[in-house]
């Protein structure tokens, strides 16, 4: 087997590898499921305390606009990888938009730091294969030649049928994911399902056993906020910022709220009243042992200046806050 075909083979494998892996990472992009918008619980989280990943995913998860352009560079590229005539293209913008993806890895502490180097490597690859007639046209100035492709077969017949059972692959393959996609939508990201009272509730009035305490920045009892974010989940503040997750059932018929441990051991249950005009919301019930009574305030993720500061086309002066 001489050079060319040893290339060949090797440039088939790292093509196709990288269309699948591109596609499946742009579509998921694209439909927003690998970064979704932040939790609610990022919107309180002091900055300083986020872990660096944390840091990136809320950064990426907050543009709808730049996740799904990320998304569509990534599935572009796998599209120009597919056809021999714009190989080289795909090739580099893959390399490209991997190189962005490897230092944001690097940069955030993201665990595919050596995955997201390999996809580079698989581009550069396929660049230097093509490597002469770039350098000949974009460096030296000269004439370049027709590129002359491998045929894996001599007979015509045979080089048809792996290129339609090729394509038919790479057509099964898109449809496939883009079904199990979009099907992931109703189950998780932005439009993912919400609890009922999905909300962010600051804590106005606190008594335990009836008795009323005074607002202690330590105090290691006195919650300071209740979170509704993910299905089926509650998060409880403390006012020293140590925090907790509940499973959450809620009933808005009776409107009652049963509290679980994650091992489906009990915790205790609310009532809520709410005065969504005001946007005041009492609960009252039993936590572990103890009697309890919230007066809270709701507030949503649109409340929060990340949120509501809007596109600006033009701005007299920077709005850096």
């Amino acid at each position: 087997m001489n050079s060319k075909k040893l290339i060949y083979i090797g440039g088939q494998y790292v093509r196709y590898y990288l269309i699948f892996v591109l596609i499946t990472y742009g579509i998921i992009k694209v439909f927003k499921l690998q970064f979704w918008e932040p939790y609610l619980i990022r919107l309180v989280t002091p900055f300083g305390e986020m872990s660096p990943m944390g840091l990136a995913w809320s950064y990426m998860g907050f543009s709808k606009t730049y996740t799904i352009f990320a998304g569509w560079s990534e599935t572009i590229a796998a599209t120009l990888l597919i056809f021999k005539r714009t190989r080289t293209l795909g090739a580099v913008l893959s390399f490209g938009v991997m190189l962005n993806v490897f230092m944001m890895n690097i940069s955030y502490d993201i665990p595919v730091k050596l995955f997201s180097l390999h996809l580079c490597i698989f581009s550069a690859f396929l660049i230097l294969i093509d490597g002469k007639r770039l350098l000949n046209v974009f460096i030296l100035n000269r004439d370049v030649s027709k590129f002359e492709y491998v045929k894996p077969f001599s007979e015509k017949w045979k080089n048809y049928t792996i290129q339609i059972a090729k394509f038919s692959f790479l057509i099964l393959f898109v449809v496939l994911k883009l079904i199990s996609t979009i099907r992931r939508q109703d189950t998780y990201g932005d439009l993912g399902p919400k609890h009922e009272l999905y909300g962010i509730y600051e804590l106005n009035e606190f008594q335990l056993n009836h008795k009323k305490r005074s607002v202690l920045l330590d105090d290691s009892l006195q919650f300071k906020r209740l979170i509704f974010d993910q299905p089926e989940l509650l998060y409880l503040q403390k006012m020293n910022d140590e925090g907790f997750y509940y499973v959450a059932e809620i009933d808005t018929v009776d409107q009652k709220i049963y509290l679980k441990e994650r091992d489906s051991s009990k915790v205790g249950f609310f009532d809520y009243k709410m005065k969504p005009e005001s946007n005041v919301y009492e609960f009252e019930g039993i936590f572990k042992g103890d009697s309890i009574y919230f007066k809270t305030e709701r507030k949503g993720r649109e409340d929060f200046l990340l949120n509501n500061r809007g596109f600006h086309w033009i701005s007299k002066y920077p709005f850096n806050r």
